[in-house]
């Protein structure tokens, strides 16, 4: 893994704002010309009864998505208006002691730069412990050599069997000596200030967790590249959007911080899905806890670079919702008891279930009108007003995150490769840190 990137800059910033604006009014215009199509067109097509019907089934999905970005991005511009009100909280007089748990399986080649990036925290009280989840590569030998290098002072090296990432977590939980407790991946690479950006909010009792922002580092081919789009989007929709409630359903397992108190009044890591992650997080919210979203801690991940990766990936993602959603049913009519659990639980079948399947049946449509129906004008015209929708939503999002503006290019391909890219990137990435629960 290189090292970590540079932030792009307000020059960027302001080219991407630019380019929304341009998406927006194009989209406009193209929308218009379909509309004028079909008023020209319609008496040649009325007959056709079917026509009809898959025209207004066409306008009710762009409506949907357009209903949908337009949500996400108010939402996400109100959490940015309240973070430039309220500024950034007063540090402490004292920092809290901090745990990072560092769960690994088989992490050899990956180990060594991700621990010498959490040692370079500027934080005043931390400690690394590294959880050795039954290695049989030089994984143990890689993180020997690091604590040997520091004097065992910052290191804790401990090891158990085999028995996943779940249990490996709450194995290192139960040894942590920090108030707070950080949670990463074996290849994250922290920016060396994303502690005190992270433990800064914890002054308010109520905070059970700070998600932190996790981005893709390997940018060299169009999967990784689409993957850093569709993490970025996340970010500045999704999380922000739902950092404007406190109540962020998802803290991702790259980096995130809890309090420790919270974490053992609701039991820690589950075991019993893919998604332990968003598990954790629906519990903390459900037991009342404070979940937000900070975007200036950043992680850096590698992302699947091929495509049968990435498909894996993608099973997994897909089995741990489902797992999630069966586990917690009894929240799915609970709005009264279980407010936040009722969101969160939505939620995940809303954006991780429906909305992929809504955008393939979509496609479907659009092609089918075109070939049967004799369309083609009305639908390329709004099948092109999608794309600059997304390619509007991707460049408001890249100025949002103070991103790549070079990663724009990808936007008009993500429709077609990457129909889950509305989930929330690392929502529930399970990483290869331990065997997978059976």
């Amino acid at each position: 893994m290189t090292q970590t990137r540079k932030k792009s800059g307000t020059s960027t910033r302001g080219w991407a704002l630019a380019l929304t604006v341009v998406f927006v009014l194009a989209g406009s215009v193209l929308g218009w010309l379909g509309a004028i199509w079909l008023a020209q067109e319609v008496e040649s097509i009325a007959p056709n009864g079917w026509w009809l019907v898959a025209t207004i089934v066409l306008l009710v999905l762009f409506a949907i998505t357009s209903v949908r970005y337009v949500l996400l991005a108010g939402m996400s511009m109100l959490d940015q208006f309240l973070r430039a009100r309220d500024g950034v909280p007063d540090e402490p007089q004292v920092w809290p002691t901090i745990s990072i748990i560092v769960p690994v399986f088989n992490e050899g080649p990956m180990i060594r730069h991700s621990l010498e990036s959490l040692l370079a925290q500027d934080y005043p009280s931390f400690e690394v412990v590294v959880i050795d989840d039954g290695s049989h590569d030089e994984t143990y030998l890689n993180a020997f050599k690091i604590q040997r290098g520091n004097g065992g002072a910052a290191v804790r090296l401990l090891t158990k069997p085999n028995s996943g990432k779940a249990d490996a977590l709450n194995f290192g939980i139960a040894h942590a000596a920090g108030e707070l407790v950080v949670c990463v991946d074996g290849d994250s690479m922290l920016e060396a200030d994303a502690l005190r950006r992270l433990a800064v909010h914890f002054s308010e009792p109520r905070m059970g967790a700070v998600a932190g922002c996790v981005r893709v580092i390997n940018r060299d081919t169009l999967w990784t590249k689409l993957q850093a789009l569709e993490y970025v989007v996340g970010l500045a929709l999704m999380k922000r959007a739902q950092n404007a409630g406190r109540a962020v359903s998802i803290v991702p397992g790259p980096l995130g911080m809890f309090r420790k108190s919270a974490l053992l009044a609701v039991g820690g890591y589950d075991h019993d899905t893919f998604a332990e992650d968003f598990d954790l997080s629906l519990k903390l919210l459900g037991d009342g806890w404070h979940v937000i979203y900070e975007p200036s801690a950043l992680a850096w991940t590698e992302a699947p670079e091929s495509a049968m990766d990435l498909l894996k990936q993608r099973y997994r993602w897909s089995r741990g919702c489902l797992q999630v959603v069966f586990k917690r049913r009894w929240a799915w009519f609970r709005m009264r008891d279980e407010r936040m659990r009722f969101l969160g639980i939505w939620y995940l079948v809303a954006e991780n279930l429906v909305w992929p399947g809504f955008n393939v049946f979509g496609h479907v449509l659009f092609i089918a009108t075109g070939l049967l129906l004799g369309l083609h004008p009305f639908v390329v015209a709004w099948w092109l007003q999608l794309v600059l929708l997304d390619c509007a939503i991707s460049a408001y999002s890249i100025a949002a995150e103070d991103e790549e503006l070079s990663l724009l290019w990808a936007a008009p391909f993500v429709r077609i490769f990457m129909p889950r890219s509305s989930i929330p990137p690392a929502c529930c990435r399970p990483s290869t840190n331990g065997a997978a629960p059976g």
